[in-house]
């Protein structure tokens, strides 16, 4: 399963938009239109580590494709 995810990468002076489609796990019996929020969150958590201290990132949107 694959997730959308759509956000956007603040800093001093300035911020850029972004997208990303992430590689999710979840069973293909799953019926479910709402993304896998647990996953999304360690990879917002792994992308926030990679930014410098003073840029922040915010996820505006996401969904199952």
């Amino acid at each position: 399963m694959k997730t959308y995810i759509s956000f956007v990468i603040q800093g001093i002076t300035g911020h850029k938009h972004y997208s990303e489609v992430l590689e999710t796990r979840s069973p293909s019996y799953s019926y479910s239109a709402n993304p896998p929020i647990d996953e999304v969150k360690r990879w917002a958590e792994r992308k926030q580590d990679g930014l410098n201290k003073e840029e922040t990132l915010v996820i505006t949107g996401m969904f199952k494709l």
